[in-house]
């Protein structure tokens, strides 16, 4: 049964919750009964946020040009800015940050290792002589030119550069697809946007502005294989079109990998998740499984793959070209289990089924005093935001409806209760009801 939910949400960004801003109002649509268990971690508008199953905002973050937001290993919580990334504990203060040493930052990738260690990904410029290359000096138009092209450290927890690997040892600048060089206002010469580190603990790269993924020795340097781009070392099979401005290249349990293909070119073609095995000794890439929301819309930017536990697939579609899609779920036959539509741009929508620590988010009160009820969100708090508007710990309750609170929690987020829901407000709700915890029915109770 389809079933469509709107949800509107005002955030307040600051500390003392006075300056208001507005986020795009969401649509949640449902097309089966399926339970997607556990929270969606994301980035948008500059905020770090975490949604509920049912897409209900349990927390935020406002943060200056936030891109990746994810749970990490050891309980640790991961998020890239333009010059760092950060790590938060399970209560949500930031522990430590990181930044790619002695170049620019990158703030498409960061990733914390199962040995602690920290992938970063990050960017140098490259002056490059091509007045003897007529075909980049013709698409260039000088004789030097300036490139900004992929840096990727490893460092330890104490900040100690253990592996450094850089793009332009490797890479012509012919190799870039000349789609993007208007893109910019310095030519971009790799635009490298995801890490994954592989099963036998090698790095896979992906480069948008290649078309290309690449396998990277993580002891030498070395580059074991190119998939895709103008460097292509593999048969593809099943495949009818290669991949454009790709995001997102992760190697899934069953051994095979998935990838965001945004799909958009001179000619582009519909945005796909991609499921694809890859024999590495024979150089032949197979096409698995693929999902394609609409044929005619590709993706300009952003977007990524996730593959859940029960084998159903999440795909975030960054910034679409039409529909306003943000991202959908759909089960192994391609049939779409839940969409949400509204806020575009995200750059990756993770999906947790469970958090290995627990949030504390505030508990309303229900009580009675003079014949008056009152809902009370708890002492020990340094704010409060209601959705009625109200910024006090305890606010009277007027009328039937349902009421949440955010307050104060961590670092400069900010955390909201459940939902409870006042139905029959001409009774005293001094005493709850067996019935759901985050429902007083009062016409149940009795005085």
């Amino acid at each position: 049964m389809l079933k469509t939910i709107f949800l509107s949400i005002i955030l307040y960004t600051s500390v003392s919750l006075c300056a208001q801003q507005e986020l795009p109002v969401f649509k949640l649509t449902r097309y089966d009964s399926t339970e997607i268990k556990g929270y969606y971690f994301f980035t948008a508008n500059n905020f770090l946020i975490i949604y509920d199953k049912n897409i209900n905002l349990v927390y935020y973050k406002p943060v200056q040009t936030a891109l990746v937001f994810s749970l990490e290993h050891n309980n640790k919580m991961l998020f890239t800015t333009k010059n760092n990334v950060y790590l938060m504990d399970s209560t949500f203060n930031v522990v430590d940050s990181f930044a790619c040493k002695g170049y620019l930052n990158d703030e498409h990738e960061g990733l914390i290792l199962p040995s602690g260690h920290i992938l970063l990904l990050g960017n140098e410029n490259v002056t490059v002589d091509i007045k003897n290359n007529p075909e980049l000096n013709k698409r260039w138009k000088y004789d030097s030119i300036c490139l900004l092209t992929a840096v990727i450290q490893e460092q330890d927890m104490q900040h100690n550069v253990v592996f450094e690997w850089h793009a332009k040892n490797y890479f012509q600048p012919g190799d870039s697809d000349p789609f993007y060089d208007k893109r910019y206002n310095q030519p971009n010469w790799t635009h490298s946007n995801a890490l994954e580190l592989d099963a036998d603990g090698n790095i896979l790269l992906s480069s948008r502005n290649l078309n290309e993924i690449k396998n990277i020795n993580r002891k030498d340097g070395s580059v074991i294989w190119r998939l895709g781009g103008k460097n292509n070392e593999f048969k593809f099979v099943n495949w009818t079109e290669p991949f454009y401005g790709q995001h997102d290249i992760k190697r899934i349990a069953n051994g095979h990998f998935t990838l965001f293909d945004n799909g958009q070119n001179v000619v582009s073609h519909g945005a796909r998740a991609l499921e694809f095995e890859l024999d590495e000794k024979n150089k032949i890439a197979t096409l698995k499984w693929s999902y394609i929301y609409d044929s005619a819309m590709s993706s300009k930017g952003r977007g990524n793959v996730q593959r859940l536990p029960d084998e159903n697939t999440l795909i975030g579609y960054g910034a679409p070209t039409k529909n306003n899609v943000c991202f959908v779920i759909v089960n192994p036959k391609g049939s779409k289990i839940m969409q949400v539509n509204g806020t575009l741009d995200v750059y990756r929508v993770t999906n947790y089924s469970s958090l290995p620590f627990k949030l504390h988010r505030p508990v309303i009160d229900c009580f009675d005093s003079a014949g008056v009820n009152y809902l009370d969100a708890g002492a020990g708090y340094k704010s409060y935001k209601w959705n009625t508007g109200d910024t006090t710990r305890i606010i009277k309750a007027t009328k039937d409806g349902s009421y949440s609170v955010f307050v104060n929690y961590g670092d400069g987020g900010f955390i909201s209760s459940e939902k409870l829901i006042l139905v029959g407000l001409s009774k005293s709700c001094n005493n709850k009801p067996d019935s759901h915890k985050n429902k007083y029915n009062l016409n149940t109770i009795k005085k």
